[in-house]
């Protein structure tokens, strides 16, 4: 089998596993592996994410020592070099603990949502670019480091468009989602108050002061960013993209503050359009839910039969797949056992996973948590639990 026909195997197990009509050739394999990649390939942190060269030996080492199907995350998740050369310094790298870790950020006021309702694209450039990034508030040279920050978002993006060749055409590894999708994680009004300009301690409060405020900010954020990308998905064929696993890889953060009450009016409304679209359109969705998410199941359980897969990470994946059997589930496999465990206890519970989740298919293999740290990973559990994954076929 070539490279490429490798790539279209692997794209095929994931929709066959979403869609459930039938069951895939194989469990497929989301390696949910993020900065441990890094240390595991012998590097520090700050060589890897502030040079291109290193981070490619990085993603050689991961798809040359481990048989995974996609890698969650390429390089994407924490651009330095883009964000820093304007003066931001929300990521916080300690090479010492083999740490990053980002702070929570607020760059809007209380005080500031009528600002944003009425226009939320000029609220962003005049008010919220500026505090992010401290070199942009410079009266002097000011145009000055735009150009340079144009110059490195350019470099960041050939890197990214030659991770993906590589990728495809030399390990026969397909790009996971759709960049040009209906719906993404930043098209999510509540989440972009959640994630970048309340922050998780100011949402929570204006949530009760105002909720009004927050509801029309979100409809804002929404019809300014999201609106448009769903309208020109209306207007692609019909049906999945045979080139990407999924259609559509919305991240889920932001509820992990919410109680079903809130969730229902702040974040619901988003997800059901989400939803909708990806039936009308026979679209597959691949959502990755931080934290834990129980409380929301009844909601999850309207989602169309055969579109979606709710990646877990605190929640108990077996009680998930009983109570939510619309869906395709993925994760399950424990860090704390692939840190701590030994590879034959390691590989007993990816059997256990998939005998027991997948007996029907509906199951995607995963890490639960984001493999980020040293202690999250032992290479050898790894080693044994993606050659199983691999070979092993409960069908």
């Amino acid at each position: 089998m070539n490279t490429e026909e490798l790539r279209k195997e692997r794209i095929q197990l994931f929709k066959d596993a979403i869609q459930m009509g039938k069951k895939p050739q194989r469990i497929p394999y989301f390696g949910n592996i993020w900065s441990w990649k890094i240390i595991d390939a012998g590097y520090k942190l700050s060589e890897a994410l502030y040079d291109y060269e290193v981070t490619e030996k990085v993603l050689r080492h991961v798809f040359e020592n481990y048989k995974i199907d996609v890698l969650s995350e390429t390089g994407w998740r924490n651009p330095v070099q883009v964000t820093s050369v304007m003066g931001n310094d929300e990521y916080i790298i300690n090479d010492t603990a083999n740490s990053i870790s980002i702070k929570d950020q607020c760059f809007m006021e209380a005080d500031e949502y009528d600002e944003l309702i009425d226009n939320p694209k000029k609220f962003l450039w005049e008010k919220v670019v500026p505090r992010k990034y401290r070199l942009l508030r410079e009266e002097e040279n000011n145009s000055g480091h735009f150009r340079e920050f144009l110059q490195k978002y350019g470099e960041f993006g050939g890197f990214m468009g030659k991770v993906s060749k590589v990728m495809n055409e030399e390990y026969g590894i397909p790009d996971f989602a759709d960049s040009l999708a209906a719906f993404d994680y930043w098209g999510n009004g509540y989440e972009l108050l959640f994630n970048i300009l309340r922050g998780i301690k100011g949402l929570s409060i204006d949530m009760r002061r105002d909720p009004e405020k927050v509801s029309a900010a979100i409809e804002a954020l929404d019809e300014t960013f999201m609106a448009p990308r769903l309208e020109r998905g209306k207007k692609q064929p019909k049906g999945t993209n045979m080139d990407f696993c999924v259609d559509m890889n919305p991240v889920m953060l932001g509820h992990t503050i919410l109680s079903p009450k809130q969730f229902e009016r702040f974040y619901w409304p988003h997800l059901k359009r989400v939803s909708d679209f990806a039936e009308s359109y026979d679209k597959v969705v691949y959502i990755f839910a931080e934290g834990e998410s129980s409380r929301f199941y009844e909601f999850f359980q309207e989602f169309p039969k055969g579109h979606f897969a709710i990646h877990t990470e605190q929640d108990d994946i077996f009680e998930l797949k009983k109570r939510v059997p619309n869906i395709a589930v993925a994760g399950g496999m424990k860090s704390s056992l692939l840190g701590k465990g030994t590879p034959q206890e390691c590989v007993d519970y990816a059997k256990k996973l998939i005998d027991e989740l997948g007996a029907d298919g509906g199951y995607i293999f995963s890490e639960n948590k984001m493999i980020s740290f040293e202690q999250d990973c032992k290479a050898e559990n790894l080693k044994a639990v993606s050659d199983f994954v691999s070979e092993y076929n409960p069908y």
